[in-house]
């Protein structure tokens, strides 16, 4: 490299940090990009530049330029997190866990390099590892506002609920206003059945980044809770996935009885659904503009606005509230005396607990013994192909052909039992008031399984059944094998089966 060259690099480097350091990113990657073409092997060019690229939303272009660095460079602890975080921004937490690991072990001092170490662990699905990591953070550095709120999450994945709060509450002494320690502090809360701080502290989701993209705009006021409903029109916007609309639209009945005109508007594929079940007066899918309205509120924030405090106002009558569509040719399972069950195995991967709440086809394999069962796999997305893995020619494979939640409600109305992960089939089920066996998960227990009680459940017909270790489905698939024997017992002596809607046992 020419003197000339050099000198221009530098100047570059120089300009794009000042930028950065002034928040104006576009032009500090520009700078970089420019320096980096004239000095592609400058150490501080390429450090400085992958962090720019990470931080304009291109890990990957990222992780290009800091994993040759880091060869170059095999004791600098500091690229070694810059590697680590982009990694984990790109969704590949796992990767980035031993390259953390080298960096804490070359800079063991630094918080900031052990608490990528723990961010990295914590979103690799090591709830235990994370939680030590984090308090290794919090040894070196008590105020580390970040880390008390992280650690109040991995808490709340081995429900561990009272240090959760404690954790957060930690994080709002030194910052009220951080969003993710005040979302957090609200699951936790939730996850206790303590409604009235709960709801209040689940507002914050709004702010975090996970949610906040979620939020639709709208010219209208966001209704209180106080202003009269008299008269008025109520758009609510549905809000997270698909079962946290299942379970929330119970809410909406409370709406109309206050004399609003409730318009809900939802993904697509729920709206057949919910346009068969009069709890809203419409029902409009999100890429169609809704009609005039005077008031808005998203679904989630009802039971903070309605006062629900209490577990017989949350959960209400339990259901069923969903009406069970009739099924169109292509839905309607053939006659067949068998006990017909359904089955679903595998949630969406990209969900921040799918490694631990999927159980995968190979957990079933104690049930394809069973004899008078005919399976049905409702199974939709490409795990669906891994119904031949449980029987190649015993099940009905169903779930593929079915494109929107009316098909699957149609389907669920023609079954004697599902089995499913926690997904949003397992809500559906509950809320057509169709018999569910739901496998939950040892770590990541979901707020609102976590919250019922023997007394109050949010489905009557839904009956639980939790692992006793991490990772292992032995034991309640073992429990699920003998529920759904005793089923067929029943059905093979002609007697009646137990009705659905009867109240479970939490069987966890």
């Amino acid at each position: 490299m020419t003197g000339g060259k050099n000198a221009k690099a530098e100047s570059q480097l120089a300009l794009g940090l000042a930028a950065a350091r002034g928040g104006q990113l576009a032009d500090a990657r520009r700078l970089l990009e420019e320096a980096w073409r004239s000095a592609p092997m400058h150490p501080g060019i390429r450090n400085a530049l992958g962090v720019v690229r990470l931080e304009t939303g291109d890990p990957e272009g990222a992780i290009t330029l800091l994993k040759g660095l880091a060869k170059d460079a095999p004791r600098a602890a500091g690229v070694r997190l810059n590697w680590g975080n982009a990694l984990v921004a790109a969704g590949r937490p796992a990767e980035a866990i031993p390259i953390l690991e080298r960096a804490v072990a070359l800079d063991p001092a630094a918080p900031v390099v052990r608490y990528g170490l723990a961010r990295a662990l914590q979103l690799a699905g090591k709830p235990d590892e994370a939680i030590a990591a984090y308090r290794a953070v919090l040894h070196q550095l008590p105020d580390h506002v970040d880390a008390w709120a992280n650690l109040a999450a991995a808490l709340s994945f081995l429900d561990a609920f009272s240090e959760a709060e404690d954790a957060a509450r930690q994080a709002l002494a030194r910052e009220p206003a951080h969003a993710n320690a005040q979302f957090n502090l609200g699951i936790a809360l939730l996850s206790q059945g303590r409604w009235a701080d709960g709801w209040v502290a689940y507002e914050s989701r709004y702010r975090t980044a996970l949610l906040a993209r979620q939020r639709r705009p709208s010219t209208r006021p966001t209704w209180d809770g106080h202003a009269p409903l008299e008269g008025r029109t109520l758009l609510v916007q549905a809000e997270q996935g698909y079962g946290d609309t299942i379970q929330f639209v119970r809410y909406l009945p409370m709406l109309r009885a206050r004399g609003a005109t409730v318009i809900l508007q939802c993904p697509q594929a729920l709206v057949p659904l919910l346009r068969a079940t009069p709890l809203a007066d419409a029902v409009h899918p999100f890429d169609v503009e809704p009609p005039p309205h005077d008031l808005q509120i998203t679904l989630p924030s009802l039971p903070h606005v309605l006062r629900l405090h209490d577990h017989a106002q949350v959960m209400g009558k339990g259901a069923p509230y969903l009406v069970t569509p009739v099924p169109q040719a292509s839905w309607t399972l053939e006659p067949d005396n068998r006990l017909r069950v359904g089955l679903v195995w595998a949630g969406s991967p990209t969900h921040v607990n799918d490694r631990h709440r999927s159980c995968g086809v190979a957990a079933l394999t104690p049930l394809r013994s069973l004899e008078g069962v005919q399976w049905v796999s409702l199974q939709e997305g490409p795990a669906g192909a891994d119904a031949e893995a449980f029987s190649r020619d015993g099940i009905l494979r169903i779930g593929e052909r079915v494109t929107d939640f009316s098909g699957t409600a149609a389907v669920l109305g023609q079954l004697d039992l599902v089995i499913t992960i926690d997904s949003a089939v397992a809500h559906l089920a509950g809320a057509l008031g169709t018999r569910c066996f739901l496998l939950l998960p040892r770590i990541g227990l979901d707020w609102r399984w976590a919250a019922e009680r023997d007394e109050a459940v949010w489905y009557r017909s839904v009956r639980t059944f939790r692992q006793d270790t991490p990772g292992s489905w032995d034991a309640p698939m073992s429990a699920v094998r003998d529920a759904v024997a005793e089923l067929g017992a029943l059905r093979r002596v002609g007697d009646r089966l137990p009705g659905a809607g009867s109240p479970p046992a939490l069987g966890r």
